[in-house]
C-alpha cells in the first residue's frame, strides 16, 4: 500500500535496513524480533528479522520491507565483524608488536649499557652527538637515581600494550548474547546515536575548523581559518554542494590537521628546536612553540615545560586532535553508508521501498519543493491519508531569524564599532547609521550584503594578520596615520578578538543568504515537477496557528511595552557618568515628550514619530561625535574650530576616554540609538493604533487580551484533534483517549481561567488606581518638597495644597506640575557642569560678637550663616555637587508619576469605549455593589465598605487625622488645630459641620503654606539673622524657638512633620465630598450610597429600613451584634485602660467616666438618641480638652523641663509631664535625678486618641438605624427582668412535685409489699402447726389470693430464680421474692436501639448516611475501625496504613470534639430551654415595641397552648395510684409505663404540674411578670408553643449549621454562661492570691459568707456591692500612684524592697506596674454576669 510523504529537505525520512548475517564458513546471522524503531521526526518503523546475504565475509545490513532492521548495531557490527577482520585487528595487532618492540629495545639497550661498557663509551657523556640521536629514535640511557622521570619515559609503552593487548582480547570473544528484544532496543538506540553523530559531526567540524584557525593565527593554521571562511561564504551563496565533495574535504582536512599535529610534536624535539629556534621568523610564522625545553644536558631525561607562552598556545594542540578525529569520525561514517548501499543494491529485498542514504546536507535544495509529496510503499497506518508539511519550531524561528538577518546584521555592525574603535570600524557604524535612516532599509541591506560580507571578512583577515606573531616584522604606521588608529595592533589574545568579529561576521553570512534565496534563487529555480497531482489538504496547520498566535502575543506585547524600554534607555543615558550638555539635552527631549504626553494629548501623537527622528539623529551625531573625538589630533581640531578650551569641551561631553571608559560612554547610547530605531521602524504604528482614543476597534470581551487569544488558538487546535480522533472511533478504527491528551485538555482549562482572572485583576486594579492615583501624586509631590525645603518647590506645594480641597485645580496642579518639575530637573542638571562655580558668588558671612547674639560658640559654628561659604542657589533648591541620579530622583520619580496618572486616566478611558461602559457616577470600585446590598453578606458588606467608607467614615477620619497632627508634633502651632476640633465638634451636626468645613479647608491650606514658607525662612545669602537670635536679652533658647516653630539658622523647622498637616480630607472625587450638603448631591449617589446624615429622631420613624439582626441568620449577622451590640462595653475597656495606663489628673477623670457608664450604661443604651449623646458627646469633649491640655503642657515638658524637675516636681508627677518629641533635651542627662524621675512610659496620647477612634466609633453606632434593633431588645430585656426567676421557681417547684410523687409511689409499694409478707408469714405458721390444731381453733383462715399468674409460674425451680428462693433454714424465710415484677403483669415491649455516641455517628457520617443503612454502611466505611486495621495491614502496604491510621485518628477527633459538644449541652439543657423562651418572648415584645402598640398581660399568652385542666387535689389524693397519673418525672418514665386508654393532651408531650397553691407562684410585679400560663417550666412552654417565626427558625437552621469547632466553642460559652457566677468568684479568689493586700481582702469574705451561703442565689444587692467596693478599690489605688506621697519616692521603694511587712504593701497601696490589671479582668467579670442576669431574667427578683 501507498503512503504519502511531504519530502523535507532536512529531515528526510529514515529508510528500513536489515542487517544481514556474516558469510564465510557457514556463519549465520542472529536474528532480531520484529518490532518497531523511533527514528527521528517522531516516525516508527518496524525491525524486521535478520537476513542471510552470502555478499562477502563481512556482515552488512540492507534495506528490507516489513522485516528490515535498521543499521547501526555498531558495536556489535564493528567490533565483532568488520573492523576485527579489517582496519581495526590490524591497528590492534601492528600496536601490540610496536608497543612490545620498543620495550624489548629498551630493556636490551638498558642491559648492554650496563654489561658492555664499550657502548656507554661510544655513545659518550649526555650531550654527545650519538646520545641525541639515541633520545630521537626513543631509547635513551635511564637514570637510576632519577625514578620518575624513568617511568615516565616507560610508562607510555606499557600502557599501549595493555591497553592494546586487553582490546584485542575482548574483541575477539565479544560474541552476542542477548535476546532478541534486548537487541531489538540497542538497536534502535545505536540508529538514534549514529543520527545524531552525523548531524552533529557536521556543524563540530565546521566550528573546530574555525577554532582551528583562530586559535592560534599562523601561517599553517590560516588554513583552517580560510577553510571556514569559503564553506561559510559558499554555504551563503547558495552554491550546489555534494556529499563526495564534503567527504573528500573532511579526508583532506583530517590528512593536514594529522600532519600539522605531526610538526608541532616534531618540534618538540632538540634537533628541530636547533633547525628552527622559536625566535626565528620561521617558527613564529608558522606557529611553533617550544613547549619542551631542553636546556640541561646533563639531565636529558628531566622534562622541563616552558609555561611563558599564553594560554592558546597549549589549547591549540588539543583543539586540533578533536579536530581530527571529528572529520575521520565523519569519513568513517561515510564509508559506512557507502557500504550499506552497495550492499544494499546487490542484496534481495522481501519489499520494494524507497533507498535513502543516512541523513545528509540538502541545503541546496530548493525551499519551493517543501510542499511536494512522494510515495514510501509499505504498510501504513492511515492508508490513503496525507500529511500536510509542517515545520518544527526551531525550524520557524529559524525562518523568522533569516527573515530579520538584515535587522542582526545592522546591530553586528553597530557592536562591532562600538565594541572595536578604529577608522576601520567607524565605517560600518556610518554604514549601519545610512541604512537606518533610510526607507527601503531592508532592501537596502540585502543589495549590501555581499560588500558587507566582503568588508567584514577583510577586517577578519587583517586581524589575523596581525594576531600572528610577527609583531616585529610588521608596520606601525603608514605615512602620517598610525595603523592602531585602523585598528591594526596585536592583542594580548588573538582569537577572543577574531571568535567575537566572526561570531559578528555571521550576520553577514545570513544576510548573504536571505539576500541569495530572496533575489538570485527565485529566478532561476525552475518549475519543480510534481511526483503526483494530488488535491492539498485544505486543513490548516494547527501548530502554524498557535506559533502565530503566539507570535502575535509577542508583538503587542513589544508594541505595547517597547517604548518603557526606551523612556529607560533616556535615564540611563542621560545619568551614566558625568552630567554633560549632551546628556542634558537627552533628558531635556524626554522631559518635553513626557510634558507633552501629560499636557497636551493629541499633539503629543502628532510629532512623536518627528520626536523619534529627532532622536536617532541626535543620538547618531552624539555618537559619531564622541567616536572620532577618541582619533588623535581631533581634540585639536574641536578647539580650533570651536574656540572652547577642554574644560568646556568636556562639559559638552567631548573627552577621551581610557579603554574601558570609552566603551561604556559609546555602548550606551549605541544601545539606545538601537531600541529607538527599532521602536520607530517596528512598534510606533502599532502603538500609535492601540493608543488611538478616537478610533478604537470594540472589544471582543476576554478573546480581547493578548494571552486569551493564545488560549483560544491552542483549544481550537485540541478540539480539533479531538473531533478527529473521536471520528476515527465512530468510524470503528479504534481510539482511547490517551493520559496525556487529558492533561493537555486540564492545562487549557486552566490556562483559560488564569487568563480570565488575569484579566479580571487587570481591570480590578485599574480601576483602583484610577480612583488614587491622585491621592497618591499629591502624596508624593509634597513629602518630596518637605524633604527638599526650598522656594522652587514651594510652587509645588501650592499647587497640590489647593487641589486637593478644591478639585476644579486638580487638572490645572497636575499641567503645571508636570513643566515646573521639568523645568527644576533641567536647572539641576545644569548646575552640575564644571563651568558652574559656586564660589565665584557665595556669601562669606561674619561671626557676630558674643553679646550680639544669644547664640553659645557651638551652636555658633553649626549655624548655616557661619559654618562656610553661603550658596545663594540652595536657597532656590539647586545644589552642587551631589549624585547625579540621586539628586535628581525624587523630581524624576514625581514626574513619572504625573505620567502614570495621565496613564492610568487614558488607559480607562480607552477601556470604557472599547467596551462601551459609562464611568459610574459614584466613582467606585465595585460598579454593582450600592446600599441595597450591604446586608447580603460579609463579601458585599465588604465590597459597599470599600466602595464607600469614606463618605460614610469621612468626618471621623479627618478628626482622627487632626489628632494625629496634635500628637505627632505638640508645639504652639497645633494648638490652631485644637481650637477648630473643639468648635467643630461643637457643632455636632453633621449639617452644621457641613457649613463650616470651607472654611476649615481654607485655613488648612494657608496655614500649611504659611508653616512652609517658614521652613524656607529668609535667603542666607543676606547675612541678616533672624530678631529673636540680635541680643540675649530675649528670652528665646533653641528649645523655645523650635517648640514656636520659628525660623532659625541653627535650628532649623522640621518640615517632615507637616506631612501630617497636608489638607484633609484626600476626596477622590467631588461627588464622593461628605461634606456637601444632602441637597447638593444627586439622586444617583444617594440611590448607590445611602443617605449620610445624623438624625436624632430615629425611634419615631416607624419603618427602620435596615433587617433585623439580633437573631443571627448569618455571618454578617453574629458581625453587626459584636458591633451594634458589644462594642459599648469593649469601648468603655477602652476607656479605662486610657485611664489606667497614664497615672495622671487626667486618667482619674477616665476612670470615674468609666465607672459611671459601667453601672448605667444599661439604662442609657435603652434612652432616645438625643439623650445617649448628651453624656457621650460629655466624654468625646473630656477627651479633646485633655488632648489640648497635654498639648499645651508640653511647653513645660520641653522646653522647661529642667526648671520644672528643679522646683515643680509633683506637677510633673501630677500631669506625667515628658516631652515625647525628641530633639529638645539629651534624656540621659534628665533621667540622673532619681527622686524626680520623668514618667517616660506614662506619657503622650497615643491612647488618648485610640480612645477618641472609638468614641467616634460608637457615637456613630448610636445614630445608626441598625442600632434601634439594639435598644428594642434592650427594652424588651428591662420588661422580663423577673421572668427567668418565675421559670427558674417553676422548674424547682416540677421537681419538688415529681419527687413527693416519687415518695407516694415508692411508699405505696412498700405498703403492698408489707401486706404481702405479712401474708406469707401467717401462711408458713399456719403450714407448721400440727392438722387437729386446726379443728380447734374456731377462727376462720384468712384466705390468701394468689398473685395473678402465680399458677403459671410454680413450676419454676429455685435454681433459675435464686432471687426469689425462700430460705428456710433459720430464721431467715421472710421473702420469696424482693420484687414485685413477677406479681405483675409482664407488659412485653418491644427492645428500643440505644442512643448512639458520637462516635458511632461519626463513623456512619463517613458514609454520608444514616439509620439502618448507614449503620451497615459503617463497617464499609472510608474511615476503617481499627479491627480492620490488621486485615488492612496484610493486604496493603505501609503507606495505606498509615493513612488508614490517620483516618481513624481524624474519625476520633471528630467524634471526641462531638461527643464534648454534647455533653455540654447535656449541661446547659435548663438554661438552653429558658434561653430559648426568653428569646422567643422578647422577640414577641420587639415587635410590639417596634409598632408602638400597647403592652399587656396577656401579650404572651397567644404563644402558648392553654394548659390541660387538672381535677383537685382532694380528688389526687383519694384515687392514690391513678391509672392516668397527671405528671410523670422525667426519672420515672420508665417504671411506670402509661396505661392503655390515657390519651395524650394536644399540644404537648408532658403534662404540665399544677401548683397546689397560689402561695407557690412568686415572680415578678412588673409588667407581663404574671401571664395566664406561667406555672409551667421552660420545657413545657416549648412543647406547647404554637406559633413560629420564620426569622428565628432561620436563626436555628444557621446555627445548626455550624461546624464542629464553632459549635464546640459556642457549647462551651453557654456552659460559662451558665455558670458564670462560679466564675466571678474564681476571679475574686484569684485577685485576692496575686495581689493580697487588706483592700482587696473583703470580696473573698463575702463571697464565702454570703454569696455561696445564699439559696438558690446570690441576690442583686450582693452584686452590686461588689461592683461598687471594686471601682472603690480601683480608684483608691489610683489615687495613691501619684509620685508625690512620701512612701512613693524612689529612695523608700528602693529601701523597702522585698520587705512584706511594708505598710502600703499590707495595705494594697503601693505603687507598682501591675497595681490594676487584675481588678480590670474582675470588673470585666462582674459586669459579664451582670448582663448574663439582665438577659436570663434573674436580675430583678420582686
Amino acid at each position: 500500500m501507498y503512503h504519502e510523504q511531504p519530502l523535507r529537505p532536512a529531515r528526510a525520512r529514515s529508510p528500513r535496513w536489515a542487517c544481514v548475517g556474516w558469510g564465510g564458513a557457514g556463519g549465520a546471522s542472529p536474528t532480531v524480533g520484529a518490532r518497531d524503531v523511533s527514528l527521528q521526526g517522531g516516525h516508527r518503523v518496524p525491525v524486521a528479522l535478520l537476513s542471510p546475504c552470502p555478499l562477502s565475509s563481512q556482515g552488512c545490513w540492507v534495506p528490507t520491507g516489513d522485516a528490515g532492521a535498521p543499521w547501526g548495531h555498531l558495536g556489535r557490527w564493528v567490533m565483532g565483524c568488520l573492523y576485527l577482520a579489517g582496519h581495526t585487528s590490524r591497528l590492534l595487532k601492528a600496536l601490540l608488536g610496536t608497543s612490545i618492540l620498543f620495550l624489548l629495545a629498551h630493556f636490551i639497550f638498558q642491559i648492554c649499557l650496563y654489561t658492555l661498557p664499550i657502548l656507554d663509551q661510544l655513545l659518550g657523556p649526555s650531550c654527545s652527538t650519538w646520545e641525541v640521536l639515541a633520545r630521537h629514535i626513543g631509547v635513551t640511557r635511564l637514570d637510576l637515581s632519577d625514578i620518575p622521570n624513568s617511568v615516565r619515559l616507560v610508562a607510555p609503552d606499557v600502557g599501549i600494550l595493555l591497553a592494546s593487548s586487553l582490546c584485542l582480547c575482548l574483541c575477539r570473544r565479544l560474541v552476542p548474547k542477548a535476546g532478541p528484544a534486548a537487541r531489538g532496543r540497542s538497536a534502535r538506540l545505536r540508529v538514534t546515536a549514529h543520527w545524531l553523530l552525523w548531524a552533529a559531526g557536521k556543524g563540530l567540524a565546521i566550528l573546530l575548523l574555525a577554532l582551528a584557525g583562530i586559535t592560534l593565527p599562523s601561517a599553517s593554521s590560516s588554513v583552517y581559518y580560510l577553510l571556514f571562511v569559503g564553506l561559510c561564504t559558499w554555504w551563503a551563496c547558495h552554491l550546489p554542494t555534494s556529499r563526495l565533495a564534503f567527504d573528500t574535504l573532511c579526508f583532506l582536512v583530517g590528512i593536514y590537521a594529522g600532519g600539522h599535529l605531526l610538526c608541532l610534536y616534531a618540534y618538540q624535539t632538540p634537533f628541530v628546536q636547533g633547525v628552527f629556534p622559536p625566535p626565528t621568523i620561521w617558527a613564529r610564522l608558522f606557529g611553533f612553540k617550544d613547549v619542551v625545553l631542553y636546556r640541561n644536558c646533563s639531565q636529558p631525561n628531566a622534562l622541563v615545560l616552558n609555561t611563558g607562552h599564553p594560554w592558546p598556545v597549549y589549547v591549540n594542540p588539543g583543539i586540533l586532535l578533536l579536530l581530527y578525529y571529528t572529520v575521520a569520525t565523519l569519513v568513517k561514517l561515510h564509508r559506512l553508508d557507502a557500504r550499506v548501499r552497495g550492499c544494499g543494491a546487490k542484496c534481495p529485498a522481501r519489499e520494494l521501498v524507497e533507498l535513502e542514504s543516512w541523513p545528509k546536507d540538502t541545503d541546496g535544495v530548493a525551499e519551493d519543493t517543501k510542499n511536494c509529496t512522494v510515495h514510501v510503499m509499505g504498510n501504513s497506518p492511515q492508508p490513503g491519508k496525507r500529511r500536510p508539511a509542517e515545520r518544527l519550531p526551531l525550524h520557524a524561528l529559524g525562518h523568522v531569524i533569516l527573515n530579520q538577518s538584515y535587522v542582526c546584521a545592522l546591530i553586528a555592525m553597530m557592536v562591532w564599532s562600538i565594541t572595536y574603535h578604529s577608522w576601520l570600524t567607524f565605517v560600518l557604524l556610518l554604514w549601519a547609521c545610512l541604512i537606518w535612516t533610510v526607507r527601503s532599509r531592508h532592501h537596502f541591506a540585502m543589495l549590501c550584503s555581499p560588500f558587507l560580507l566582503l568588508y567584514g571578512i577583510a577586517l577578519c583577515s587583517l586581524q589575523y594578520v596581525w594576531g600572528m606573531d610577527l609583531a616585529p616584522e610588521l608596520p606601525t604606521r603608514v605615512g602620517f596615520m598610525s595603523l592602531e588608529q585602523l585598528g591594526l595592533v596585536h592583542p594580548k589574545y588573538p582569537c577572543l578578538d577574531l571568535g567575537a568579529k566572526l561570531l559578528l561576521t555571521l550576520t553577514f553570512w545570513l544576510l548573504l543568504r536571505q539576500f541569495v534565496k530572496e533575489k538570485l534563487l527565485t529566478r532561476r529555480c525552475p518549475a519543480t515537477p510534481l511526483l503526483e497531482v494530488t488535491v492539498s489538504d485544505t486543513e490548516p496547520s494547527r501548530q502554524r496557528d498557535v506559533l502565530k498566535a503566539l507570535g502575535v502575543l509577542v508583538r503587542d506585547f513589544y508594541a505595547k511595552y517597547w517604548i518603557c524600554v526606551c523612556a529607560g534607555m533616556f535615564i540611563v543615558v542621560s545619568f551614566a557618568g558625568r552630567l554633560v550638555v549632551y546628556k542634558i539635552v537627552y533628558m531635556f527631549l524626554f522631559l518635553l515628550c513626557l510634558t507633552l504626553f501629560q499636557v497636551y494629548y493629541s499633539l503629543w501623537r502628532k510629532v512623536l514619530k518627528g520626536f523619534w527622528w529627532l532622536v536617532v539623529a541626535y543620538t547618531m551625531l552624539v555618537l559619531i561625535a564622541v567616536y572620532t573625538y577618541q582619533f588623535e589630533d581631533f581634540p585639536m581640531y574641536w578647539r580650533n574650530l570651536t574656540g572652547l578650551t577642554d574644560e568646556q569641551l568636556g562639559d559638552l561631553g567631548l573627552e577621551q576616554f581610557s579603554v574601558s571608559e570609552l566603551f561604556s560612554s559609546t555602548l550606551i547610547p549605541g544601545f539606545f540609538l538601537l531600541a529607538c530605531i527599532l521602536q520607530l521602524h517596528y512598534f510606533h504604528r502599532p502603538f500609535m493604533h492601540i493608543t488611538d482614543l478616537e478610533h478604537i476597534p470594540p472589544g471582543r470581551g476576554w478573546e480581547g487580551a493578548g494571552m486569551d487569544w493564545v488560549v483560544l488558538q491552542v483549544w481550537e487546535v485540541v478540539e480539533t484533534d479531538w473531533g478527529v480522533l473521536q471520528a476515527r472511533e465512530d468510524t470503528g478504527m479504534g481510539w482511547a483517549p490517551t493520559k496525556w491528551g487529558l492533561v493537555l485538555e486540564r492545562l487549557i482549562v486552566l490556562g483559560w481561567t488564569f487568563s480570565d482572572t488575569l484579566t479580571r485583576a487587570q481591570v480590578f486594579v485599574g480601576r483602583l488606581l484610577e480612583l488614587h492615583i491622585l491621592k497618591l501624586v499629591a502624596l508624593y509631590t509634597v513629602w518630596v518638597a518637605l524633604q527638599e525645603v526650598s522656594l522652587m518647590n514651594f510652587l509645588l506645594v501650592l499647587l497640590w495644597a489647593f487641589a486637593m480641597p478644591y478639585c476644579r485645580f486638580r487638572h490645572m496642579a497636575s499641567c503645571l506640575s508636570t513643566v515646573w518639575t521639568c523645568i527644576i530637573i533641567v536647572c539641576k542638571m545644569l548646575y552640575q557642569l564644571k563651568i558652574v562655580d559656586p564660589s565665584e558668588y557665595s556669601s562669606n558671612c561674619t561671626q557676630p560678637q558674643l553679646n550680639g547674639t544669644n547664640l553659645n560658640p557651638e551652636e555658633l559654628g553649626n549655624s548655616t550663616l557661619y559654618r562656610g561659604p553661603v550658596d545663594p542657589a540652595n536657597w532656590f533648591g539647586i545644589r552642587k555637587g551631589y549624585p547625579n541620579l540621586g539628586y535628581i530622583q525624587n523630581h524624576l520619580l514625581v514626574l513619572l508619576l504625573l505620567v502614570f496618572e495621565a496613564v492610568v486616566y487614558r488607559r480607562q478611558e480607552y477601556y470604557r469605549k472599547q467596551h462601551q461602559l459609562v464611568a459610574p457616577v459614584t466613582e467606585t470600585i465595585f460598579e454593582d455593589i450600592s446600599r441595597e446590598h450591604l446586608d447580603h453578606g460579609l463579601g458585599s458588606c465588604a465590597k459597599y465598605f470599600l466602595n464607600y467608607f469614606y463618605y460614610k467614615f469621612g468626618l471621623e477620619i479627618c478628626f482622627l487625622m487632626t489628632v494625629n497632627v496634635i500628637g505627632q508634633r505638640m508645639n504652639f502651632m497645633v494648638i490652631l488645630h485644637g481650637c477648630w476640633l473643639v468648635v467643630i465638634l461643637t457643632r455636632r451636626r453633621r449639617a452644621a459641620i457641613a457649613r463650616l468645613w470651607p472654611k476649615y479647608c481654607l485655613f488648612l491650606v494657608v496655614f500649611l503654606l504659611y508653616q512652609y514658607l517658614l521652613c524656607v525662612g529668609m535667603p542666607p545669602a543676606l547675612c541678616v539673622d533672624y530678631p529673636w537670635r540680635w541680643t540675649r536679652a530675649l528670652p528665646f533658647n533653641s528649645a523655645l524657638i523650635k517648640w514656636l516653630y520659628l525660623p532659625d539658622f541653627f535650628v532649623a523647622p522640621k518640615s517632615t512633620n507637616l506631612i501630617s498637616e497636608y489638607p484633609h480630607p484626600p476626596h477622590p472625587q467631588p461627588t464622593t465630598n461628605p461634606w456637601q450638603p444632602p441637597a447638593e448631591r444627586t439622586e444617583e449617589w444617594l440611590r448607590a450610597a445611602g443617605e449620610n446624615t445624623d438624625r436624632l429622631d430615629l425611634a419615631r420613624d416607624p419603618h427602620n429600613p435596615t433587617p433585623n439582626f439580633i437573631h443571627c441568620r448569618s455571618y454578617l449577622d453574629m458581625v453587626k451584634v459584636v458591633v451594634f451590640r458589644y462594642l459599648f462595653w469593649f469601648v468603655l475597656v477602652v476607656v479605662f485602660i486610657t485611664g489606667a495606663t497614664r497615672i495622671s489628673l487626667f486618667g482619674l477623670g477616665y476612670l470615674l467616666a468609666c465607672f459611671y457608664l459601667l453601672l448605667f450604661g444599661t439604662a442609657m443604651l435603652r434612652k432616645p438618641a438625643r439623650a445617649r449623646l448628651v453624656l457621650w458627646d460629655c466624654l468625646i469633649l473630656y477627651n479633646i480638652t485633655v488632648i489640648i491640655s497635654k498639648n499645651m503642657l508640653s511647653l513645660l515638658s520641653c522646653v522647661f523641663v529642667q526648671q520644672m524637675q528643679s522646683n515643680f516636681c509633683w506637677v510633673i508627677q501630677l500631669f506625667s509631664l515628658v516631652c515625647t518629641v525628641k530633639g529638645y533635651y539629651d534624656p540621659k542627662e534628665m533621667g540622673k535625678d532619681q527622686d524626680c524621675s520623668l514618667p517616660v512610659e506614662e506619657a503622650g496620647i497615643i491612647w488618648d486618641s485610640i480612645c477618641f477612634f472609638f468614641l467616634l466609633l460608637q457615637r456613630r453606632v448610636f445614630l445608626s438605624y441598625y442600632y434601634l434593633h439594639v435598644m428594642l431588645d434592650l427594652q424588651a430585656s428591662a420588661l422580663q427582668a423577673s421572668r427567668g426567676v418565675a421559670l427558674f421557681k417553676a422548674s424547682t417547684l416540677k421537681s419538688m412535685h415529681s419527687h413527693r410523687q416519687a415518695e407516694k409511689k415508692s411508699l405505696a409499694q412498700l405498703k403492698r409489699q408489707m401486706e404481702r409478707i405479712r401474708a406469707k408469714q401467717e401462711k408458713y405458721h399456719q403450714e407448721r402447726l400440727p392438722r387437729g390444731t386446726g379443728d380447734r381453733d374456731p377462727s376462720p383462715t384468712p384466705v390468701l389470693v394468689e398473685p395473678h399468674g402465680a399458677s403459671e409460674r410454680w413450676w419454676r425451680p429455685w435454681l433459675d430464680h435464686a432471687a426469689g428462693t425462700v430460705l428456710h433454714s433459720g430464721e431467715y424465710f421472710l421473702f420469696e421474692s424482693d420484687s414485685e415484677e413477677e406479681e405483675e403483669a409482664a407488659v412485653p415491649e418491644e427492645p428500643q436501639p440505644g442512643r448512639q455516641s458520637a462516635f458511632q455517628v461519626s463513623m456512619a457520617g463517613g458514609t454520608g448516611e444514616g439509620g439502618a443503612g448507614g449503620a451497615h454502611r459503617t463497617l464499609t466505611a472510608p474511615f476503617p475501625l481499627p479491627a480492620r486495621l490488621p486485615g488492612l495491614a496484610e493486604r496493603g502496604n505501609v503507606v495505606q496504613r498509615v493513612l488508614n491510621t490517620l483516618r481513624f485518628l481524624w474519625v476520633l477527633c471528630r467524634a471526641m470534639v462531638d461527643g464534648l459538644t454534647q455533653w455540654l449541652d447535656a449541661c446547659t439543657r435548663e438554661h438552653a430551654d429558658m434561653s430559648t423562651v426568653l428569646r422567643l418572648e422578647r422577640y414577641v415584645l420587639t415587635r410590639r415595641l417596634a409598632t408602638g402598640e400597647d403592652m399587656h398581660r396577656g401579650v404572651l399568652d397567644e404563644l402558648y397552648l392553654l394548659p390541660p385542666e387538672e381535677p383537685p387535689a382532694e380528688e389526687v389524693g383519694e384515687q392514690g395510684a391513678h391509672p392516668c397519673p397527671r405528671a410523670i418525672p422525667s426519672g420515672h418514665q420508665g417504671a411506670a409505663p402509661r396505661p392503655v386508654g390515657c390519651p395524650l393532651p394536644t399540644g404537648s408531650q408532658e403534662q404540665v404540674t399544677i401548683l397546689e397553691s397560689q402561695e407557690d407562684v412568686a415572680g415578678s410585679q412588673e409588667l407581663l411578670a404574671l401571664p395566664q400560663n406561667r406555672s409551667r417550666t421552660a420545657s413545657e412552654l416549648l412543647l406547647s408553643r404554637r406559633l413560629y417565626f420564620p426569622e428565628l427558625e432561620e436563626s436555628e437552621r444557621f446555627y445548626r449549621s455550624h461546624n464542629r469547632v464553632l459549635k464546640l466553642l459556642l457549647a462551651g460559652y453557654r456552659c460559662v454562661a451558665a455558670h458564670s457566677e462560679l466564675l466571678c468568684y474564681f476571679i475574686i479568689i484569684l485577685n485576692n492570691m496575686v495581689t493580697a493586700s487588706v483592700i482587696s481582702l473583703f470580696l473573698p469574705i463575702l463571697v464565702f459568707l454570703w454569696a455561696m451561703l445564699s439559696i438558690p442565689r446570690p441576690s442583686k444587692r450582693f452584686w452590686m456591692t461588689a461592683i461598687i467596693f471594686t471601682e472603690v478599690m480601683v480608684v483608691v489605688k489610683y489615687l495613691f500612684q501619684f509620685g508625690f506621697f512620701p512612701w512613693n519616692g524612689y529612695t523608700m521603694l528602693v529601701r523597702n524592697e522585698g520587705k512584706p511587712f511594708f505598710p502600703p504593701r499590707i495595705l494594697g497601696l503601693e505603687k507598682t506596674d501591675r497595681y490594676i490589671k487584675y481588678d480590670l479582668i474582675q470588673l470585666l467579670a462582674l459586669f459579664f454576669h451582670r448582663s448574663l442576669l439582665l438577659s436570663y431574667g434573674l436580675w430583678d427578683h420582686e
